[in-house]
């Protein structure tokens, strides 16, 4: 073996993967300008202006808060946990990425996380089932007190912020619930005052504190802003003698069209996301996806509204307004007129608010990456499947440049045809749709493809015949035809959901892995069985090797079998993990290297003649259920639960043999004549004569997307009217016409 005795460590070449619904969970460092997020249970670190991640690992579960520290040296997270178990707080050095102390006086959960002024604290609140508030002493590195976060009267706290100037001073809020906390470290214990709300009552999703710290803003799930003045004295006091923490009123946004006692708006689904301008200004993130650029008015008192019909006054005015998808979750300033919105949706956005640009800066699966697949020699681009959605991205941009949605159902697997023409994918609502590579118009679609939905897809090379799996455990082969599609056979064999399916070079078999243990090898021309292949597993992923000699397969056992085709002979078997399942695996072009990724986070190359392992990757921060090999060979590309797709480069020393076998090629016998036989015309046109379009292919898609653009499309609805003599394509408002295409 030589070099190959030694496992190398696989280096990413690009990440895409965040977790926006962590609230205030992305953050930017003051000097290096590296935007950090949570991802899994690990934390991303992401220098944009380099295009480079790295990633830092102690969680044993979900990041659920995370927060930077003003100076930038410090990071704080917590976790979520299962139920019984703690919930871990993690402090970490920024500079040398590692973890410098730790405590798990939290139960399941941490709720939020912040540093108080000066890096001199750290201050977490616990979750539902804790409830907790524990103040961590960065000087002596250990907790310093713990107390109950609220009174049995109101609700959980949900959020945390500190006072700017302060560092012994902060605010938690929450269901109804709104302190002014003082620490007292020598004493080693906490005060605290309540905030007097006269009357009113909320549930506080964000918090935000003007530089003086003389107010408070906080958004509402009513979808107000309440306004409350702060009064801060000593510690031992909390506020000023003869004074407290007061409301001041609760806000919406002044309507000029509409009389007096019905022009106040209030934000949809709630106030999310809050920051605080200069000159009194307001960023506003709701829960709808509206952001808006608001100041308080000038030309009514406040005192004023005290007869105003309404609880909510409507004393903001509204200066600018845009919209994106989701909800947002975090607003980080990276420069003076520059913002990072990031949403639930996982996606990060850049604001201009000067100018009020709106830019998609950065996308990521908002659930699992259910399948990924390259086009046919094609290694510029490829295709990803999830929740609602197929998507297509630039391997060398790093972007995404393509977005098909359905809404309400999940794509199970996409693959694109050999010729480039054409996007297809198998739904759990049991339809198979097919789409333009470039615009994502819908060519076609097949309802009632399977009773319980469509888990695995193949295409055969010629683009006009499909074969797909269902949950049921039915395999059918389809006749693809520019005008309608037919159902050619069924094939009944598996008891359990169909987990993949690969297609022969030849097209004359495909072999399906279903997880009954099974995995069967079909003739599809004569609609028969060839061979049964059984182990103790649930296979998960099945592959020919490109002769088509061998078939190599993985499943929950952790192991990866070796078949022979010709009888189902098993081969070889190599143990990949022994406490977690292996799911998914992609053979380059060559036969030479596979891959595997699994549920213990690690994506593994492997050498197919001797077995070994000859690369590890270990930058995702859950498990791995989806792969593709590049057909350059000199990359893949891996997809995990939460969403994150990572580019790997593979070593120089492991991309193939140059020269791959030699395998049987079939051409059309050439004319005497000197007539072309595209121009010589069929007797029966079967579709399959027609001359490739002029349309829409694969390669055109980088040339036809701007760059840092993308093209979102809504599928139309595929059902089926009774109603007879209507245009049946009238409904998605196509061209069915393949050629046009």
């Amino acid at each position: 073996m030589g070099d190959q005795d030694v496992c190398r460590q696989l280096l990413p070449r690009a990440i895409f993967g965040i977790n926006g619904k962590v609230e205030n969970g992305v953050r930017q460092h003051p000097v290096t300008g590296s935007i950090i997020f949570a991802l899994g249970n690990k934390i991303g670190i992401a220098d944009y202006k380099k295009n480079t991640q790295e990633f830092v690992a102690g969680h044993t579960n979900t990041i659920s808060c995370l927060d930077l520290s003003k100076s930038g040296k410090y990071m704080a997270s917590g976790q979520i946990n299962h139920m019984g178990f703690r919930g871990y707080v993690i402090i970490w050095d920024y500079d040398q990425r590692k973890e410098i102390a730790r405590h798990d006086l939290h139960k399941v959960s941490v709720q939020a996380i912040c540093f108080t002024a000066q890096d001199r604290c750290v201050v977490s609140i616990g979750g539902v089932d804790d409830g907790s508030v524990i103040v961590f002493d960065m000087e002596a590195f250990s907790p310093i007190c713990q107390t109950p976060a609220s009174r049995a009267i109101s609700g959980n706290a949900l959020t945390v912020r500190p006072l700017h100037n302060n560092p012994y001073f902060f605010v938690t809020a929450g269901d109804r619930h709104l302190r002014l906390w003082s620490i007292l470290r020598e004493e080693k214990k906490l005060y605290v005052q309540d905030v007097l709300m006269a009357s009113k009552t909320r549930v506080f999703y964000c918090a935000r504190i003007n530089k003086t710290d003389e107010f408070a803003y906080l958004g509402t799930g009513t979808g107000d802003i309440v306004k409350i003045v702060l009064n801060c004295c000593d510690r031992d006091h909390v506020s000023k003698q003869g004074s407290t923490s007061c409301i001041l009123g609760a806000f919406g946004t002044h309507n000029p069209r509409k009389p007096t006692g019905r022009d106040c708006n209030r934000y949809v689904n709630g106030v999310r996301a809050l920051y605080v301008l200069e000159g009194g200004r307001l960023l506003i993130g709701a829960g709808n996806g509206d952001i808006e650029l608001v100041e308080e008015r000038t030309d009514v008192p406040l005192i004023n509204f005290r007869d105003y019909p309404g609880p909510t006054w409507p004393y903001l005015r509204t200066l600018k307004k845009t919209h994106v998808s989701g909800r947002i979750s975090s607003f980080v300033r990276s420069k003076t007129d520059m913002f990072y919105i990031c949403t639930d949706t996982n996606e990060i956005y850049g604001l201009n608010i000067k100018t009020w640009v709106l830019k998609l800066l950065r996308t990521c699966h908002t659930k699992s990456v259910y399948c990924i697949t390259f086009p046919k020699n094609y290694s510029g681009v490829f295709a990803t499947s999830g929740k609602e959605c197929i998507r297509i991205w630039s391997s060398g941009r790093k972007q995404e440049l393509l977005r098909i949605m359905v809404y309400n159902f999940n794509c199970a697997c996409v693959r694109f045809t050999h010729d480039g023409t054409s996007i297809v994918s198998v739904w759990n609502d049991g339809i198979i749709r097919a789409f333009t590579p470039i615009t994502g118009r819908l060519i076609y679609a097949i309802p009632n493809a399977h009773n319980k939905g469509c888990s695995a897809l193949a295409v055969a090379s010629s683009g006009r015949l499909i074969v797909t799996g269902g949950i049921e455990g039915q395999v059918r082969v389809w006749k693809i035809d520019p005008y309608r599609q037919d159902l050619v056979g069924v094939l009944k064999d598996h008891s359990g959901p169909i987990t993949s399916l690969d297609i022969n070079y030849l097209d004359t078999e495909v072999i399906s892995a279903c997880t009954d243990g099974s995995c069967v090898i079909w003739d599809i021309k004569r609609m028969t069985r060839k061979q049964v292949v059984t182990a103790n597993t649930q296979f998960m992923s099945a592959s020919y090797f490109p002769t088509g000699v061998q078939v190599i397969t993985c499943g929950s056992d952790g192991r990866i079998i070796y078949w022979m085709v010709y009888n189902g002979a098993l081969i070889r078997e190599l143990t990949a993990s022994k406490k977690s399942s292996v799911n998914c695996l992609a053979i380059n072009e060559t036969g030479d290297y596979f891959i595997t990724v699994g549920s213990d986070l690690q994506v593994k190359l492997w050498d197919y003649n001797s077995g070994a392992v000859v690369g590890i990757g270990s930058e995702h921060a859950s498990s791995v259920i989806s792969c593709a090999y590049s057909p350059c060979m000199t990359m893949f590309v891996t997809g995990s639960t939460d969403g994150s797709l990572i580019i790997w480069d593979v070593p120089r020393d492991f991309w193939g043999r140059p020269n791959p076998p030699d395998v049987t090629k079939y051409s059309l016998p050439k004319t005497s004549s000197k007539t072309r036989m595209s121009d010589v015309p069929s007797r029966v046109n079967s579709g399959t004569n027609l001359k490739t379009p002029k349309g829409e292919n694969i390669d055109g898609l980088l040339k036809a997307t701007p760059k840092d653009d993308l093209c979102c499309v809504e599928c139309p609805p595929c059902a089926k009217k009774d109603t007879k003599g209507v245009d049946p394509y009238a409904e998605c408002g196509i061209v069915p016409d393949v050629r046009k295409c």
